[in-house]
């Protein structure tokens, strides 16, 4: 696939500075250090395979189900990848090619893995990845001269996952048919009502492409106070490079290949009555004229209000100490301004950590524990690994009089009457010094408390004592979430864990987020030199936070369940 043009990513135009953000859509080393070091394969998940052994592996029996399982969701003959691998013929003249990119981690496209440093507890849903059994097969079958085989022994079922939705209750599309051209990348938005009067829930998404060859991506975001109206042409339509330039709150984010966001039965999102959809399109012409575009929207509702609220948690981008709730840690390469995030030039492997933690309390309600159903990493061109991983409070060391005592003490002096958020930026002001001491699980504890609505004073004592692991709790003091080792810009998601709700991971008020972004910020990275190329630059520069091309962003996407109010 075409690497993206400048900027157009998934998250990136919507969320500059996130700390603790709802959308309404959907152990290890977590030292924050260090660089991942191996990597596993998934387990064998397809039972029916051929004995590899043995010299009868065919394409009918044993090869085929493997692509339709692994790559047909892009490689169909009518999306935008650039071969199909349906036919006998499309696999013999391809399977060098395939296996050398299957051996080189480069497809099927799939960034989170496992590592010495992170290994989630569960597995993946729709986990693309080649298994060992299914690799050993497609290697015996090029070993014995690729044969065909029987047509009558290839499965009665389509092994290839399913990408429209099921039992969808609405359809929607934008007003006219779309065409774009030319050799630059478009982003377009469409403005769609799909007529609701009555408050819903949804519990699916999917994003069905009019023209595959030329919609390289795209988002849906709700818009329940016609914010959209003002930008729209007659047709509802605006160009949006920069993001679809409304507050609305993201509900789908779809890629070629993607099965659709669905929600077990009794999980939904809330829908106002009167919302409008906003769905933004990133276009790839290459050169050409492309056919007419009319991308669809399916849409599944739950039949009535659902036991889980589902949403979507955004966090990170922290350019200092104490920023929007969230913290950037001290760095190596930290210069005289102190903690900052900036990445040099000519520096291979640039570390930036991030920690959040989370509050007592969310818009004066105690914050609900957060099951985690889905996470996935998101940064730049310059991105090359990131980490992402839970410090538990009942994990967290204690503080101590000689960190409390100045913060406690400029706080009274500068800070009087102050509560809650209002503290939280007052300290970062006045006292950045005194704040910036308490990195780590202290100051995770000390915030938290804060937002919650609590006194620097009356938490002094809580966050010294050191808590045990209260026995209602089955999740470990730490764990990795998701590693991406191996970064692409050009193949981010969202990646699901496979497990029942009751089992996921839970987050809770003080529990403490940590991101690790690892940058590359060397021409021996190609996304950097074509990032440079794009500004007509031949050297690296160094790269601060950012939205444009040779910015950056470190940030955490986390989907979550939580019982509905």
């Amino acid at each position: 696939m075409t690497r993206l043009a400048p900027a157009l990513c998934f998250f990136v135009r919507i969320f500059p500075v996130a700390a603790l953000v709802f959308l309404v859509a959907c152990g290890s080393d977590t030292s924050g250090s260090g660089a991942a070091t191996a990597d596993a394969t998934p387990t064998d998940d397809v039972a029916t395979l051929a004995d590899t052994t043995t010299t009868g592996v065919t394409f009918h029996k044993d090869v085929g189900p493997i692509l339709q399982a692994k790559c047909q969701g892009c490689h169909s003959g009518t999306g935008i990848a650039p071969f199909a691998l349906v036919s006998y013929d499309d696999a013999k003249t391809r399977v060098e090619s395939l296996i050398a990119s299957i051996d080189s981690q480069t497809m099927p496209p799939w960034g989170a893995r496992e590592t010495d440093e992170c290994k989630p507890r569960f597995g993946w849903q729709h986990d693309l990845r080649v298994t060992p059994t299914e690799k050993a097969t497609l290697d015996a079958w090029l070993a014995n001269g690729t044969p065909e085989g029987n047509a009558a022994d290839a499965p009665k079922t389509n092994a290839a996952p399913t990408l429209a939705l099921a039992n969808v209750d609405l359809t929607v599309k934008p007003a006219k048919a779309h065409v774009t051209s030319g050799k630059d990348d478009q982003l377009r938005c469409f403005i769609i009502d799909p007529k609701l009067t009555e408050a819903k829930w949804l519990n699916g998404i999917q994003i069905i492409p009019g023209n595959p060859l030329v919609v390289h991506h795209a988002l849906v975001f709700m818009d329940p106070t016609n914010e959209s109206a003002k930008l729209g042409d007659a047709d509802g339509e605006y160009d949006c490079f920069g993001g679809p330039g409304i507050s609305g709150k993201l509900i789908e984010a779809w890629a070629p290949g993607a099965v659709p966001l669905e929600f077990p039965s009794n999980v939904g999102t809330p829908i106002p009555a009167g919302t409008k959809f906003v769905m933004q399109i990133h276009y790839h012409p290459a050169g050409k004229t492309a056919d007419p575009d009319t991308t669809q929207i399916q849409v599944r509702f739950n039949k009535s209000a659902p036991e889980w609220t589902g949403a979507s948690v955004l966090i990170g981008n922290f350019g200092s100490a104490n920023e929007n709730g969230g913290t950037l840690l001290p760095g190596d390469d930290d210069g005289p301004n102190g903690v900052e995030f900036v990445i040099p030039p000519n520096k291979a492997a640039h570390n930036e950590t991030m920690r959040f933690a989370f509050p007592g309390q969310l818009n004066g309600k105690p914050l609900p524990e957060l099951h985690v159903y889905g996470v996935g990493t998101h940064m730049h061109y310059v991105g090359r690994d990131m980490k992402v991983w839970v410090d538990r409070a009942f994990a967290a060391p204690a503080c101590t009089s000689a960190q409390l005592d100045p913060l406690l003490a400029c706080t009274q002096k500068n800070c009087p009457g102050a509560t809650g958020g209002d503290l939280v930026t007052c300290a970062t002001k006045s006292c950045a010094t005194e704040a910036a001491a308490l990195q780590g699980a202290c100051g995770d504890c000390i915030k938290a408390g804060v937002i919650g609505g609590a006194a620097v004073a009356d938490l002094k004592a809580s966050c010294e004592k050191v808590q045990e692991k209260p026995a209602t709790i089955t999740d470990p003091a730490s764990e990795c979430f998701v590693q991406t080792p191996a970064w692409d810009f050009d193949w981010q998601r969202i990646y699901n864990y496979d497990a029942p709700i009751e089992q996921l991971p839970i987050l809770r008020a003080g529990d403490s987020l940590g991101m690790r972004c690892t940058y590359d910020n060397t021409l021996k990275n190609p996304a950097v030199k074509l990032a440079l190329e794009l500004k007509g630059l031949t050297e690296p520069v160094a790269v601060k936070l950012g939205e444009t091309t040779l910015d950056e962003m470190c940030l955490a996407i986390v989907q979550v369940v939580f019982k509905a109010p």
